[in-house]
């Protein structure tokens, strides 16, 4: 069935959510993605869920994409063993140390080269930002900080280190060891935390091309190094991400907001799908209510043109999970029904494929036409209108399995796999028309776009489009 919202919902699992029951009710609610977070649980855990994601899916009859979150260089404080709670004003010492399980009854920052590369005045965030120090004295495997702002702090809880460039590479062992995984398993989609440059994104690319694997990549931005070649990064990226959590640490926290409007620009401008995420309904955790400032930075999101938006904690560890998603939908719909098509000019573009996907916008807006058709070998036909039919859904046709699932991801987008090679351009139009007539998607006399090129089965070679109206 086509949903009656664009904009798609991914859902973090975890301990709240793991089970068949949960996953159901979640897609159920609205759930398109499920995002696996690998800086917590086990692969045997991830195994089970993606066997269960998978279940899920085709007992619903609809394709289910599962992300998988790589943790990446995220350094963290160690396992110590008391407690400790620093004041405002207060000196203390840090030190590194070599392992994350480390115990002992020191606090150690996890990344034993950081004396070697953090300077006099860096700034160190703990916590979310939460407790903030200033460093004040270095020497081998320490370093004394003042406190700016204090807390209790707690192990394993993350580190953040804004001004001070550090060389740990994109992927850890521990990244390789779940990517691995992830690709044995057949996620359709690898987030890569922390990236820095386009670099980093095109060799993950290059990797999972050698390990034969079709997944998506996923580019996190939420490191100032990033925002640097931020263009570079959008245009490289089969999705980008805006995670405003650790993002909202690294620079100063007002800038924020326009760091994501200019990414979902970008995001446009180059054909690239965002995700918005990170404290989207937070509150509703322990709450079964959002606050408003939470709508409306949902309400936003989507009419700043997301073409995703993500739960994390909410649906991961919260007491309300499948009315988090419900609330989300409310919000997402009344946001889109709100949208106005964008009054733009015309772009002069020598790209027959992204001429054709802009045209079918138009006339479909024009015609009034229920939806947009179009057929898809690789997802680039799919992605490309529906990154400019703004309100009308997309439903796309495609015979392989990898592409359906990537392609649920994209705004508007429904896909539906054909199993069967068509051959003619009459196949073509019958198919379709069979299909949306077969599911109940129009009724007669009214009208639809098809999208398709020649010739068939052809990556990039989107050329021809036909209006149909159901007889």
């Amino acid at each position: 069935m086509i949903t009656s919202i664009n904009t798609k919902i991914i859902a973090t699992l975890g301990p709240a959510t793991q089970n068949e029951k949960a996953i159901t009710a979640l897609a159920k609610a609205g759930v398109t993605v499920f995002r696996l977070n690998f800086s917590h649980g086990n692969h045997k855990d991830f195994e089970k869920c993606i066997k269960t994601i998978r279940k899920v899916e085709k007992r619903l009859g609809k394709y289910l994409p599962i992300m998988q979150d790589l943790q990446g260089p995220k350094i963290r404080l160690n396992r110590f063993e008391k407690k400790f709670t620093v004041h405002s004003g207060e000196v203390f010492w840090l030190y590194t140390c070599d392992r994350p399980d480390e115990h002992t009854d020191k606090i150690c920052i996890t990344y034993p080269k950081l004396t070697d590369e953090i300077k006099k005045g860096d700034r160190i965030f703990i916590n979310d930002g939460k407790i903030e120090l200033k460093t004040i004295n270095i020497k081998k495997g320490e370093i004394q900080v003042h406190t700016i702002k204090g807390g209790e702090l707690e192990p394993r809880k993350g580190v953040n280190l804004p001004d001070t460039c550090i060389s740990l590479p994109s992927l850890t062992k521990q990244d390789l060891d779940d990517l691995s995984f992830g690709v044995k398993n057949k996620v359709d989609y690898v987030a890569m935390s922390f990236v820095r440059s386009a670099k980093d994104v095109t060799d993950l690319k290059a990797r999972l091309l050698k390990m034969k694997s079709k997944a998506g990549v996923i580019s996190k931005i939420e490191k100032p190094q990033a925002l640097v070649e931020i263009e570079e990064i959008v245009k490289v990226s089969d999705v980008v991400l805006v995670a405003r959590g650790d993002l909202g640490v690294e620079i100063k926290l007002e800038k924020v907001p326009a760091v994501q409007k200019k990414i979902l620009e970008l995001g446009f401008k180059h054909k690239t799908p965002v995700i918005v995420a990170t404290q989207m309904l937070e509150s509703m955790i322990k709450n079964a209510q959002p606050t408003r400032a939470e709508a409306t930075d949902v309400f936003q999101a989507v009419a700043d043109g997301a073409d995703a938006v993500m739960l994390s904690g909410e649906t991961a560890v919260g007491d309300y999970p499948v009315e988090t998603v419900e609330v989300m939908g409310r919000i997402i719909t009344e946001s889109e029904r709100t949208l106005k098509t964008p009054s733009t000019c015309p772009i002069i573009t020598e790209n027959i494929d992204e001429a054709i996907a802009e045209t079918s916008a138009e006339i479909t807006e024009k015609i009034n036409a229920r939806f947009i058709c179009c057929f898809t070998s690789s997802g680039w036909t799919a992605k490309l209108i529906s990154k400019n039919s703004y309100q009308h859904p997309v439903i796309a046709f495609t015979e392989k399995e990898d592409v359906a699932r990537r392609i649920a991801l994209y705004k508007g987008v429904l896909p539906i796999r054909v199993k069967k090679r068509l051959k003619t351009l009459e196949e073509v139009f019958r198919t379709s028309a069979s299909i949306i007539e077969k599911h109940g998607f129009a009724k007669k006399g009214d009208k639809f776009v098809i999208v398709t090129g020649s010739p068939i089965g052809v990556s990039g070679k989107t050329n021809l489009l036909k209006v149909h109206t159901v007889m």
